[in-house]
């Protein structure tokens, strides 16, 4: 079957920041900043995504294009290509669990897709704008109790993803990238402006540019390394989720990309876009909070349970509610159908099924664990596995161990057996100085393996 590919450098570039730009950047991203100092954490965050994420990101990207294959037999393919042996186990941890961490993902993603569905029908409908402060809360808690109405706005996620899907990678994936990025920009730069100039804004712009030392681990009782830890592990998970890095989506869009095309160019790109779209959503929502009187500490509920309390209180609040659970809504789909896609390549190019046969297969896989979450996470299906329901229990899973695991698989796979055809599939379209070349190996063969080391040892120990 012929592989399909990306009709240009941008169809890829939009595709894959898509699939970055998601509920990481608009709802992760800023709470965490309220949490770890603003400033502090956004710097803590550039320097992980320039000194470990930017090379993971080429080498995910670069496994894919070098191999033209699928994320579990990509390091089979390589491998053989330089003569290496047993590479069961290279596969085992760097595309199995991948495909494991993916099918978590989408049994969960949906469950909160179903939620941003909800959220902007609400704001379409104008009800948002109506609902008393006290009753924020039981608003969103009689949403995530209710298994029929979450269940109901997930499915129309699902298909909705399945339908793009099988539109295929440059009618489906590429043509919805290219139409829905421009408008998502169009709406963050709307709202950061309009959140910026709201009255008692300043503060919050105020936060998010002080330097709070003490996130950095600089205490009044002196050096703290274990709150520097937090904040580094923090921003480490953030940018791992952000950028859709260890769970096999970039190797997939990467066997999709041209070979003629500069991979580092493209790289920039898609992480400057995403940063752009966190650092936004920060500008959106703190300056908004602080307006308000709302705590940064307030946490993962702030966008359903704290936001829609701010629109209330702005001039022409259903036109921002509106405008911000639609950019959240663009987001989450062009989320999902990265990641739909990713398991969609699986079937196709491992067991050679049609387009309509693999995305029929996936959609059967999503349909099984969303519903499987959505009754647990409701209460419909009273299950716990390790004292957690299947919502929190696959979402621990996914980003805490299998996204590391896979990413400190792929950079010991590069840094220490597959560096020589990767560095040639890079050259092909760029030119690489030797600077670049010792900042790769080092930061494959040490920096990125202690970060994903040290992340991984403060999951297993917490």
């Amino acid at each position: 079957m012929k592989k399909e590919n990306f009709s240009s450098k941008w169809g890829f570039i939009l595709a894959a920041a898509g699939s970055a730009i998601g509920l990481g950047n608009i709802w992760r991203f800023p709470y965490l900043c309220g949490q770890y100092g603003g400033l502090s954490f956004i710097l803590v965050y550039l320097l992980i995504l320039i000194f470990i994420c930017n090379p993971l990101m080429v080498s995910e990207i670069a496994i894919g294009r070098t191999s033209k294959s699928n994320c579990v037999d990509a390091f089979k393919v390589i491998g053989s290509k330089i003569g290496m042996r047993h590479l069961g186990l290279w596969s085992f941890f760097g595309g199995w669990c991948a495909v494991a961490g993916v099918i978590m993902c989408l049994s969960f993603y949906f469950l909160v897709a179903s939620w941003v569905l909800y959220y902007f029908l609400e704001a379409l409908s104008g009800n948002l704008l109506f609902i008393t402060q006290e009753n924020l809360p039981i608003e969103f808690q009689s949403l995530t109790q209710s298994f029929s109405i979450q269940y109901a706005c997930g499915l129309i996620f699902l298909f909705v993803t399945a339908f793009i899907i099988l539109g295929g990678v440059k009618k489906g994936i590429e043509k919805t990238s290219l139409y829905l990025m421009p408008v998502l920009f169009l709406i963050f730069i709307l709202l950061s402006l309009r959140s910026m100039t709201l009255e008692g804004a300043e503060k919050g712009i105020q936060f998010l540019l002080h330097l709070d030392k003490h996130y950095l681990g600089f205490t009044e009782d002196g050096f703290r390394w274990m709150t520097l830890f937090e904040t580094i592990t923090a921003a480490l998970g953030q940018a791992f989720i952000s950028l859709s890095l260890g769970f096999g989506i970039l190797l997939v869009y990467g066997s999709y990309f041209s070979a003629k095309e500069n991979l580092f160019k493209a790289v920039h790109h898609i992480e400057i876009f995403d940063t752009l779209a966190a650092l936004l959503s920060a500008a959106i929502i703190i300056p908004a909070i602080f307006a308000a009187g709302i705590s940064t500490q307030t946490g993962p509920g702030l966008t359903f349970i704290s936001l829609p309390l701010i629109f209330q209180k702005m001039t022409g609040g259903y036109f921002w509610s509106l405008a911000f659970y639609l950019l959240l809504l663009l987001a989450t789909v062009t989320s999902t159908i990265s990641i739909f896609e990713m398991l969609t390549n699986l079937f196709i190019d491992k067991f050679n099924f049609s387009r309509f046969k693999a995305a029929l297969y996936v959609l059967l896989i999503s349909f099984t664990g969303f519903t499987a979450v959505a009754a647990s996470f409701s209460g419909a299906w009273d299950i716990k596995i390790f004292g957690r329901d299947i919502f929190t229990l696959f979402d621990w899973l996914a980003s805490t161990y299998s996204a590391t695991i896979v990413s400190l698989t792929m950079a010991l796979f590069i840094g220490y057996k597959a560096m020589k055809p990767i560095i040639h599939n890079i050259r092909r379209s760029a030119m690489v100085t030797n600077t670049f070349l010792r900042y790769f190996i080092i930061t494959l063969r040490f920096i990125a393996p202690s970060g994903l080391g040290l992340l991984l040892t403060l999951a297993i120990i917490k």
